[in-house]
């Protein structure tokens, strides 16, 4: 049945299309997608055509308006040409007696009906003219010698005689107007501004031409005017479509004529004057949209150099435009537009596209009513079906289903009938085959239980059993260690006994190795090995490492190259000890298994990037070269496996076959690989790239400073409460601590500790855990909860190896925590820190540094190995070489100690050659490297 159960869980999580909607929604969409795409082509084919036509139409007007343009506007020339020959010809001019002019004047403006005025103006302020107002009557304007030359208009009747006196303008002056003085200073004929009639509230445009005597002198203007209402009246009669505009603009913007009643011009807000109209500022709608649109399209009406045809948007409506410009040569710049409303032509397409859809919803209607019926005729057995599957699905198996009247449903109910039969049939055997293996997974699960149980048992006995045999050896290995540290400081030692001394120390720690090695392979298979990251100098670091195996390699003699390959970082995070166990490890194996040549160790930065937090981080590369025994391809299979080795008898003895296993298990968890290449007789090559987080910070170099010159210390904090169970453990710390001035007390558990400390009231107290009566925890807890010793100093000192004893003694309240085996200088630098005392040294205070530069002085330093600093910061120390003053040279190179770690290799070259008074030497070395 639970196979029955989840078959109805997935057809109820399935999402499922009803039968009817898949055979009614194809046929309805296939009706949908024709008609509709019908509609489309024709809807497209409708626009297609508007858009021919529209621009035949724009194309057409554009013809007929400029021929007009053309016709219109050549006749003012024209006009001057005749009045300029009549004048010469036949003296018309007489400054005196203008009448003879005004009346040809009159005769001419007959003959050019579309001339609206006709004027001369002279030099001596005489004038003479005659054409329409905007009523249509006529005026002549005369000024001379008979009007005392007062400019005085007059009314004439057809024959040209005055009938009645108008009006007088005493301020008039011709030789001030625009026209009159543009065409004097051009000297040839040419258009005029568009301007207001002095007369009348109307625009025009004039033409203008000086005429010059026989000799040629100057005399006058004869001036033909134009009303721009004409052109407005020439626009309006043209048939644009239903509502299509045309207008003419001057290359500024302003109106000068339209197709539309609207006016080119306006009155001023205090009726005295007549403003023209911009396009942009027009009454009109659509004359409006479409400058603005000009103006975005092209950024300004000088920018349109030839003849554009143009679509835009305004209202939501299409516009069609066609702009062109019209040049005469004589001035005139204009622009002319006509603009046609794609709507005009579209009413019977739309009317075409909603006949369509109406198609398109009808056609879609009785699609519909056709499927449904069809489906419901070939989905009412299929339902049947459907509901007996279903039943069967839920586990009622006897079902049957009829079916008549189509073929194919009816095989199909048979099949179904059958399918059935036999799902009864199997469904009753597979009941019997589950009851059978459901019987077989109990007891397979009982059996797995107790092998976990028993495994679990297993691996805690172990990790018991080790952690007691780790105890145990690192107790009495306390002791050795203790007590071999305490001899190497004795000065009274013979050299003989030093090597001994130095043989035991050596024994002790290789097998606290050899214990450590066990512990951590027992902890990577339980994953329970950890990293504490901390902050460190970096390159005192790796001076340290490889001093410890240089000594290894000399020992061997053979060679220990040590090379720094770029500018290494001060300061980084990472876990100190578990990068100097790698290191060593592979440095180690290296040194071991190379009995002749040597080995190279290089360091350098390949990269540098950041990590998800914006850490900085370096990417460095340590690779190690040796020319040892190498392995073969097989060999370097198994390297890594714990307990396995390479090499002969002898070398395997030297270790526990644990070391690369756990070296890769700790690069693995610092993000790295080690990698491998070897050649079997000819030695082997260890890599491996670890990306490590730079500390912001600038960490000094540890001082290497040891007990062997301490005398004393500073301070008044002098008592201090031993309490191990173990006398040894406290004999080893009393022969360290008395010479150097300290006030003992020892207890052998935590009740005598508590008595002892009441007692001898200590500055501080270091304290076993593990101890019987009370034990170093309630010990801890007591004196904490003491109003007396609540603020005592306690050093937990234990050779447990398990995290919680570590956290267990904090919580206690202990402030610090040594391993045991003790290391004389940690334990040094403890009391240094919560004593706040300063050691008194046999030896100068500097020895420590000393000491330290030491270490780059044995380590065969070659010049490729330098880290060459800047050119400016040996400019000071190439002066002092040069002239020989020693005293300064060592300043400098003391100097270059202090801004770069990575400049100590450099530094410690410098100070050999001062040392052994090469000054030559000297001189070339830092100058080789102040010309790079």
């Amino acid at each position: 049945m639970t196979l029955i159960a989840r078959e109805n869980e997935l057809a109820k999580s399935s999402q499922k299309i009803p039968l009817r909607l898949v055979l009614v929604v194809p046929f309805v969409l296939q009706i949908f997608v024709a008609v509709g795409l019908t509609g489309w082509l024709s809807l497209r084919n409708g626009k297609t055509a508007v858009n021919n036509v529209t621009s035949q139409l724009r194309t057409e007007v554009l013809a007929r308006i400029n021929q007009q343009l053309n016709t219109y506007l050549e006749t003012p020339h024209l006009v001057n040409a005749i009045s300029v020959e009549a004048i010469r010809r036949f003296g018309l001019w007489n400054p005196d007696n203008m009448s003879s002019m005004r009346s040809y004047f009159f005769w001419q403006l007959k003959q050019f009906p579309t001339v609206s005025y006709i004027s001369f103006g002279g030099e001596r302020k005489e004038y003479a003219g005659a054409g329409y107002k905007d009523d249509g009557s006529v005026v002549i304007e005369i000024t001379d010698k008979s009007t005392n030359f007062l400019n005085t208009i007059v009314s004439v009747d057809k024959e040209g005689n005055p009938t009645q006196l108008k009006e007088t303008h005493p301020e008039y002056d011709p030789r001030i107007r625009p026209w009159y003085k543009a065409a004097k200073v051009a000297g040839k004929p040419q258009w005029n501004k568009i301007y207001q009639y002095y007369i009348q509230p109307s625009l025009g445009i004039s033409a203008s031409q000086p005429i010059y005597d026989k000799k040629g002198t100057f005399i006058g203007v004869v001036s033909t005017d134009l009303f721009l209402s004409q052109i407005g009246e020439f626009l309006q009669s043209l048939k644009i479509g239903r509502s299509g505009k045309t207008f003419i603009i001057e290359r500024s913007g302003l109106l000068v004529a339209s197709s539309t009643a609207e006016k080119p011009f306006f009155n001023s807000k205090d009726g005295k004057k007549i403003q023209r109209l911009k396009a942009i500022k027009s009454g009109v709608p659509l004359i409006k949209g479409t400058a603005q649109h000009l103006i975005e399209r092209f950024g300004n009406f000088t920018e349109i150099s030839s003849n554009q045809q143009l679509d835009f948007i305004l209202n939501g409506q299409r516009e069609f435009v066609q702009v062109s410009p019209f040049q005469d040569g004589r001035g005139l710049d204009w622009l002319i537009v006509v603009v046609v409303p794609e709507a005009d032509f579209m009413e019977q397409i739309n009317a075409n596209t909603r006949s369509t859809i109406l198609l398109c919803v009808l056609a879609l209607v009785l699609a519909t009513l056709l499927g449904i019926l069809a489906s419901r005729w070939i989905t009412h057995p299929i339902f049947r079906l459907s509901k007996a599957s279903r039943a069967i699905a839920s586990g009622q198996l006897d079902q049957k289903v009829e079916v008549n009247g189509i073929d194919e449903l009816a095989i199909l109910a048979q099949s179904f009938n059958q399918m059935a039969q036999q799902l009864r049939e199997s469904f009753a055997a597979l009941e019997k085959t589950n009851s059978e293996l459901e019987n077989r997974v109990e007891e397979r699960t009982s059996e797995l239980k107790e092998a976990k149980i028993a495994a679990d048992t297993a691996n805690h006995a172990k990790s018991e059993f080790l952690a007691n045999m780790s105890h145990e050896l690192r107790t009495p290995l306390n002791g050795i260690l203790g007590y071999a540290q305490i001899m190497e400081r004795d000065k009274t030692t013979t050299p003989k006994q030093k090597d001994a001394i130095q043989i035991i120390h050596q024994c002790g720690s290789h097998l606290l190795t050899l214990i450590n090695d066990v512990l951590d392979i027992s902890k990577i298979e339980a994953s329970k090995m950890e990293l504490y990251s901390s902050a460190f100098n970096f390159p005192f670091f790796l001076m340290g490492v490889v001093e410890m195996c240089r000594i290894r390699a000399e020992q061997k003699e053979i060679t220990f190259n040590y090379q720094v390959l770029n500018q290494l970082p001060n300061a980084v995070n990472a876990d100190e000890k578990r990068l100097r166990q790698v290191l060593i490890n592979l440095l180690g194996n290296a040194i071991k298994f190379t009995e002749k040549g040597g080995v190279i160790f290089n360091v350098g930065v390949i990269g540098n990037g950041e990590d998800s937090d914006q850490s900085s981080l370096t990417k460095v590369r340590f690779h190690i070269q040796d020319t040892g025994v190498g392995m073969a391809p097989e060999q370097l299979e198994k390297i890594f496996l714990p307990f396995e080795q390479v090499g002969n008898s002898q070398q395997k003895a030297e270790g526990t076959g644990l070391g690369l296993a756990i070296a890769q298990k700790i690069v693995e968890m610092m993000g790295g690989e080690i990698k491998v290449e070897s050649i079997l007789g000819q030695g082997s090559i260890f890599s491996l790239d670890l990306e490590l987080t730079k500390s912001s910070e600038y960490i000094e170099p540890n001082s290497s400073n040891t007990s062997v010159s301490l005398t004393g210390f500073k301070g008044n904090k002098n008592k201090i409460l031993l309490v191990d169970d173990r006398l040894e453990n406290r004999s080893f710390l009393r022969n360290i601590l008395e010479p150097l001035g300290f006030q003992i007390m020892e207890a052998c558990n935590g009740t005598e500790g508590l008595t002892k400390a009441a007692e001898f009231n200590p500055d501080l107290i270091i304290t076993d855990l593990v101890m019987p009566v009370m034990d170093g925890f309630e010990m801890s807890r007591r004196l904490r909860q003491s109003s007396e010793f609540k603020d005592v100093i306690l050093i937990a000192s234990s050779a447990s190896v398990f995290n919680f004893d570590r956290q267990n003694s904090h919580e206690a309240g202990c402030n610090e925590f040594l391993s045991k085996p003790i290391e004389v200088d940690e334990l040094l630098e403890v009391l240094k820190n919560y004593l706040q005392i300063e050691w008194i040294y046999e030896q100068p205070a500097d020895l420590g540094n000393e000491q330290r530069e030491g270490l780059t002085n044995v380590l065969n330093v070659q010049s490729g190995e330098l880290v060459i600093p800047r050119s400016t910061e040996l400019v000071a120390l190439f002066n002092a070489a040069r002239i020989g003053d020693i005293e300064v040279v060592e300043q400098e190179a003391d100097r270059l100690k202090q801004i770069d770690g990575n400049y100590l290799p450099f530094a410690n070259k410098i100070l050999q050659f001062s040392k052994n008074f090469e000054e030559k030497k000297l001189l070339a070395f830092v100058k080789k490297h102040l010309e790079e």
